[in-house]
């Protein structure tokens, strides 16, 4: 009987993965197209970079300000209800602008930023609710091949989009990526409700609904705090998205600014990012998660941090453009592949190991701590690639990396001893 359980629980997860991944490329696709569509209209509606990058930052700043009501959403009601509840929203919202768009004048841009608020809420609440429903979505086994297997389906997805998006932007209507991404919303919930959101069966806490929000939340802050790991990753992702401002903020100046590459060539750069999140995704697909996931991330952090060196190469030797094109490429494609090491062993250790009723919360307060020093990262970085010199900026961070990967290796095994020692 075991191994007829174990033979089903294997076929039925397969079959859960290949509509998940499937749902996830078509999602992202959609949602990279439309998302970058609305950019290039917002850039020709408004002419203003100012109301370009306010519609870039209202997204993620409705994450943060919502995330208790994420965290509760997730954590005390029906996955798969919550799933098509916010697609069916995000679907009624664009039939709504698809009607209204020829009349809305000067009314435009107002209506995009509440599209793009209501849309990016409707996102974060998705993403949560199904990152807390996987480990009854498939079998523990098959967690980190999800995992990394969308991983890769997403990367692959960011790169076609913006592709497509930039070659028929001039020559269809602007109202043609709204029916896209209708009709690609249409597909993921038909998906959605076609997977079995209990495959796995876990035992509910009683009374873990009659919790208020506040309570809620307070009861997942208080939870993460009994799990030293899980503090340790909350304080290692954000600094290590302060950090990141080199890649995303430093290595764009450069380029483009410092050494007066081409568009065409930074674009190639970025590409091989992509193609490394695709790359890194597929072979971890095919690895076990070490058993403290703690200790993987550290010696990937340590390798995170080796390639930026190599950066100052150009900035200190004359060479021609392609070379320093393949250079930075290079260093974005090992970054790429490095960082799917960090991110799925600690979204797989999370799914595998918190209690289902706790893991939208666990994950809402995941993200907000993790997101909380990006913006200043990306301002100081601004301010230090604007007026310091780049070779130092590049060691300073270089080296910033290696004592956070060495400081993180010094503690894995402390921090796994607690949380074995308390469990």
């Amino acid at each position: 009987m075991d191994s007829e359980r174990e033979y089903y629980l294997k076929r039925a997860s397969q079959k859960q993965i290949k509509k998940a991944v499937t749902s996830d490329f078509i999602c992202s696709f959609s949602s990279s197209l439309f998302n970058f569509a609305i950019s290039l209209y917002i850039l020709k509606l408004t002419g203003s970079a100012m109301n370009f990058g306010t519609t870039l930052l209202i997204g993620p700043l409705i994450g943060i300000v919502f995330s208790p009501l994420i965290g509760y959403l997730a954590d005390h009601n029906d996955h798969k209800k919550v799933m098509i509840r916010t697609q069916l929203g995000c679907i009624v919202l664009l039939v709504v602008y698809s009607v209204f768009f020829p009349v809305l004048g000067q009314w435009h841009y107002l209506m995009v930023l509440v599209m793009v608020a209501t849309l990016g809420l409707n996102t974060r609440i998705f993403s949560v609710t199904y990152l807390a429903a996987v480990s009854r979505l498939v079998d523990k086994p098959f967690i980190q091949q999800l995992n990394s297997l969308e991983q890769s389906s997403t990367s692959l997805a960011n790169i076609l989009g913006p592709i497509v998006a930039g070659a028929v932007f001039s020559f269809v209507p602007f109202q043609s990526f709204i029916y896209f991404e209708i009709a690609a919303e249409f597909i993921v919930v038909g998906i959605v409700l076609s997977m079995n959101f209990q495959l796995i069966k876990e035992e509910e806490q009683a009374g873990a609904k009659k919790e208020t929000m506040w309570t809620s939340m307070k009861q997942g802050l208080i939870y993460v705090k009994k799990r030293p790991l899980l503090l340790y990753m909350v304080v290692v992702a954000s600094l290590l998205n302060f950090l990141c401002g080199v890649f995303t903020v430093g290595f764009p100046y450069l380029i483009i600014h410092v050494l007066h590459m081409q568009n065409l060539q930074y674009s190639l750069t970025e590409a091989l990012f992509s193609l490394g999140l695709v790359a890194g995704g597929l072979v971890a697909s095919k690895l076990s998660v070490d058993s403290n996931p703690i200790g993987m991330v550290s010696r990937a952090l340590i390798l995170e941090g080796l390639p930026i060196i190599f950066a100052i190469i150009p900035l200190i030797i004359s060479m021609n453009s392609w070379l320093s094109t393949s250079i930075f490429g290079l260093i974005n494609f090992i970054i790429a592949v490095v960082l799917v090491f960090i991110n799925v062993p600690i979204t797989t250790y999370m799914q595998k190991t918190i209690p289902a009723n706790y893991q939208g919360r666990v994950f809402t307060i995941m993200m907000v701590g993790a997101t909380a020093l990006q913006p200043l990262g990306y301002f100081i970085y601004g301010i230090l690639f604007q007026y310091a010199s780049s070779i130092i900026v590049i060691a300073f961070s270089f080296v910033g990396f290696l004592i956070i990967g060495l400081v993180v290796r010094l503690i894995s095994s402390k921090a796994a001893y607690e949380e074995n020692f308390q469990g």
